[in-house]
């Protein structure tokens, strides 16, 4: 498993925040919500569960802050709604 790393509104892996080899971003849209606005895996990373590691990241973060999640990005959206136990933080 990559080291997942958090930045400004975001998690990723690779050693340079401002140019990741894959992120997840996600905005704030109250004190009480963020939306993932965005994953992003290159092909080469592919294949591996890194998405969703990543996706898995926002979840543990928004847990430990008491936030809901949204996703406006189609493949987070897609992973949240397929695993039951993030059902607790999911905004729909």
């Amino acid at each position: 498993m990559a080291e997942i790393k958090q930045g400004n509104n975001k998690f990723y892996i690779g050693d340079n925040e401002n140019d990741p080899q894959a992120q997840i971003t996600y905005v704030t849209v109250n004190d009480n919500q963020i939306d993932i606005d965005h994953t992003g895996v290159p092909d080469e990373l592919g294949g591996q569960g890194i998405g969703s590691q990543l996706v898995e990241s926002v979840v543990k973060y928004a847990r430990e802050n008491n936030l809901k999640v949204s996703a406006s990005c189609p493949f987070a959206k897609k992973v949240i709604e397929k695993h039951d136990e993030y059902q607790d933080v999911y905004a729909g």
